[in-house]
């Protein structure tokens, strides 16, 4: 039967006196428009006039409280006060705190009409001439002492915004320069994602005063024949700058960006990276048990005792049947590469497991297991068990290379539900689990197991978003966690199916789960939307939901300079590093591997390309070892005829089947030309006095070429060349070291060696009966002289690359005189050269400290 609108007036009256307040918070949520797809500008006023006499009538009665104010920060969805009657406050000091609004009515953001809003508003009795500007305030108590020195206002507006600080403007959004007044249309339509987004502005702490604030907000409509307005606003702390990345450090989330492209037959990484090919589809197990199957996906680097130089690799290959690899396989330090020491597949065909299929995604847990996820659910119930054979998640010991046992013989992860499953992530309290669905419900979800470490039971829950998505953005940031029923077989075979019913939010494709390290917040990556979501995790609660990237185009600074690519599609696996970076692998739109800085946001973009995949693959799974020096991510279907390229070894490999990729900075994974270093015996020498020279070059050098200013031979190509100096001066020496990968800079080093005139010559005669003890020393050492007294005494230390790192000046007392040094303090083990100036004599002497 249909409704009349009479009907549809009691009912919204009857809703709005139903609001009751527990101190300043609604015990009743004021209720929600439907949620509508955005509709076409010119589809607006149709959209407006439709809803008019539902959206006049419901606010006929609006209850208004006032609102305490409220303790920063402010979050997003907070309660606000507003007037929504048409009247002018131009002429009125509204956005000061002595301002009395307390006949204005509150209610909680985002608050508007014409879209998903937690609070209606009105527009007036015309839906063809709405009111152009809504007013918004709301006071906070701020402790200048605990605010850092800028804020950011992340500001929700359809269309424009005015915004004010104790009664001074502190930015405008989408607004024309100049005056403002209350017919003031916003400079331009706000429309689809853009009218969900949040924009960041910055403002100094200097415009607050200790104590009660007031921030007022104008928000303006485009014109009057708008469908929609919206308005929310956080206030916070910006982004703490200790934990940017730091460039100036080596790491291997720190590299120029490479330019977009399409694909091409062969890998494209960036300039600082290499890589290394290795464990291809069709290779040999070496148990010999058979082939490498191919699609290569997720992959786990789990170590051994903890190593960054030793581990195992757990591979899902997601075919029908799927499988799961075993790769043992450590780092040769020698040759900066990793080397595969075994290979075996893991079990999953048995009378308890039966089989498995399209093993995608997974996870690694705490306690050094990695789990597979099968995104199937084909029906079956092979060995009679009572549960279905397929769909469910799998925790495999990468040890024994088989499926865990718990002590009821191997079994599924049956408590954590029968979906398509994709991924998951177990977080650091060992017992809370995030994971997704791609496809059936396209939900996310979260175990709670019973015991830390033991996911055998547990409690599933599925996320809900209070106001759903438009746009593919969240119109609120505010969620529940939903129980959903998982204790008989029934359940957890049908669990999915339940969570659906149970109103869990379609992200069209969640692909992958992780938590960052920084904010503890869980990122997912919804594949249908494009996007990478975020939230907190409150317990039975989730705030702070929002997109954190994706759904539109960033600018990319390459070597060759900036330009602006689209995110795209394909939003697949999600990997945090340990400085916050996300590495994001893209399995549609141009196949690429991102990286976003964790002080990313929509209105202020850090987002760096990192890779573009060979002709007709896709990325996968990629992990790091615990050192985040190296990285291992799968190469999924490229095409057969890619060409061949170079890799870490120096081979000429081809990237035209499935394979696993570990790829590092340049100077960590194989040949490196030689940083060129070097050393001589002494620095202070006589004349025809010979010098011996060492090469202290890295990257084991296999060829030299040395200049020597003044000596002979002047040159040499020795490892470890003996020079004579005939004339007395300060000469320069210079070396250029080589191997197969090529040359280092040239290093000189300047007046590195000192040549004296040799005794006897121009009367000038050298140091006699000097002595040096301890030697080895410790630190101390006594310089034992036998000169006549009043010679002025000069004691040069030299550490072994010549720079001089102590000096001290004394006069002679005649025979036997003793010159304490203490070089305690000078680092490690090393030799000096320690330079004798007795008068016009001199001497040199070679110390060794221990």
């Amino acid at each position: 039967m249909k409704k009349s609108l009479l009907s549809l007036s009691l009912l919204f009256s009857m809703w709005s006196f139903a609001v009751v307040v527990s101190g300043n918070v609604p015990l009743f949520k004021p209720m929600s428009a439907p949620t509508e797809a955005k509709a076409p500008e010119t589809n607006k006023v149709k959209k407006a006039a439709n809803k008019a006499v539902l959206h006049t009538t419901a606010k006929v009665n609006a209850a208004a409280f006032t609102l305490d104010p409220a303790t920063y920060p402010l979050g997003k969805d907070s309660q606000w006060s507003y007037l929504d009657n048409g009247t002018s406050l131009d002429a009125v000091a509204w956005k000061v705190a002595s301002y009395d609004n307390t006949a204005w009515a509150s209610g909680a953001a985002p608050l508007g009409y014409g879209d998903a809003q937690n609070t209606l508003i009105s527009f007036g009795p015309d839906s063809g001439n709405k009111y152009i500007t809504s007013y918004f305030t709301r006071d906070i108590n701020i402790d200048l002492a605990n605010v850092a020195e800028f804020v950011d206002f992340g500001l929700k507006r359809d269309d424009g915004a005015v915004v004010y600080v104790n009664g001074v403007e502190v930015f405008r959004d989408n607004m024309p320069t100049g005056a403002v007044t209350y017919l003031t249309n916003a400079a331009s339509t706000i429309n689809d994602a853009d009218e969900n987004r949040y924009y960041v502005h910055q403002v100094p702490k200097t415009a607050f005063t200790q104590g009660v604030n007031r921030i007022a907000v104008e928000i303006h409509n485009r014109d009057g024949q708008s469908s929609d307005l919206k308005f929310d606003m956080y206030i916070q702390d910006a982004f703490d700058s200790s934990l940017v990345v730091n460039c100036d450090e080596e790491h291997l989330g720190c590299f120029t960006s490479i330019n977009p492209t399409a694909q091409t037959p062969n890998l494209i990484i960036p300039q600082e990276h290499r890589f290394q090919l290795m464990f291809k589809e069709g290779d040999a197990y070496t148990d010999g048990s058979g082939t490498v199957p191919g699609l290569h996906d997720f992959c786990a680097y789990l170590p051994v005792d903890g190593s960054s130089k030793e581990g195992r690799l757990a591979v899902n290959h997601e075919n029908n049947p799927g499988g799961v690899s075993i790769v043992n396989l450590h780092l040769d330090t020698a040759q900066s590469l990793w080397s595969l020491d075994t290979s075996e597949k893991v079990d999953l065909y048995n009378t308890a497991l039966v089989t498995t299929n399209r093993n995608c995604s997974g996870g690694i847990t705490h306690w050094g297991t990695s789990i597979t996820a099968e995104e199937a659910t084909a029906a079956g119930d092979v060995n009679g068990d009572g549960y279905q054979d397929v769909g469910w998640l799998v925790e495999i010991d990468p040890v024994t290379a088989a499926v865990k046992d718990y002590g009821n013989g191997q079994e599924k992860l049956w408590a954590m539900g029968r979906m398509n499953h994709e991924n998951v992530v177990v977080a650091a309290d060992n017992k809370t689990c995030y994971y997704g669905e791609d496809g059936g419900t396209h939900c996310v979800y979260k175990f709670v197991a019973d015991t830390a470490g033991d996911l055998t039971s547990g409690t599933v829950y599925v996320l809900k978003l209070n106001l759903g998505l438009s746009n593919d953005e969240p119109n609120s940031s505010t969620a529940e966690w939903i129980q959903v029923p998982n204790t008989t077989q029934a359940d957890r075979n049908n669990l999915n199916t339940v969570a659906g019913t149970l109103g869990g939010t379609n992200f069209n494709g969640v692909e992958d789960c992780d938590i960052s390290p920084i904010d503890g917040k869980i990122y997912f990556a919804a594949k249908g939307r494009n996007r990478v979501y975020r939230f907190k995790d409150n317990g039975t609660t989730a705030s702070e939901f929002e997109t954190f990237v994706g759904g539109m185009s960033y600018p990319i600074e390459t070597a060759t300079g900036t330009v602006s690519e689209p995110w795209g599609d394909g939003n697949d696996n999600l990997t945090f590093d340990d400085k916050g970076n996300l590495w994001m692998l893209q399995d549609g739109g141009l196949n690429y591997i991102w990286v976003v800085r964790p002080d990313h946001v929509q209105s202020a973009p850090k987002v760096l390309l990192h890779s573009s995949m060979p002709a007709g693959a896709e990325p996968t799974g990629l992990t790091f070892t615990p050192d985040f020096k190296y990285g291992f991510f799968s190469v999924q279907h490229p095409n057969g005829s890619n060409t061949p390229q170079t890799d870490a070894t120096g081979a000429e490999v081809s990237i035209n089947s499935s394979s696993i990729v570990v790829f590092s900075l340049a100077k960590d994974l194989g040949a490196n030309a030689p940083m060129a270093d070097f050393l001589a015996d002494d620095l202070t020498v006589n004349t025809n006095q010979v010098v011996t020279f060492t090469d202290l070059s890295t990257n084991t050098p296999t060829s030299w070429l040395w200049t020597f200013e003044g000596g002979t031979p002047a040159t040499s190509t020795a490892a470890a060349p003996t020079v004579t100096y005939a004339t007395a001066g300060t000469y320069n020496v210079t070396l250029v070291a080589s191997n197969t990968t090529g040359s280092s800079e040239a290093v000189t080093k300047s007046d590195y060696i000192v040549v004296e005139q040799t005794a006897g010559v121009d009367g000038v005669t050298g140091l006699n009966n000097v002595t040096l003890y301890p030697n080895p020393t410790k630190g101390n050492i006594t310089v034992e002289l036998n000169e006549e007294a009043g010679q002025k005494v000069v004691v040069e230390v030299y550490d072994f690359l010549g720079r001089k790192v102590y000096n001290t000046e004394n006069q002679t007392t005649g025979a036997g005189q003793k010159i304490e040094l203490n070089l305690a303090n000078l680092m490690g083990d090393q030799v000096f050269f320690i330079k004798l100036n007795v008068g016009d004599k001199s001497g040199s002497y070679k110390l060794v400290k221990n």
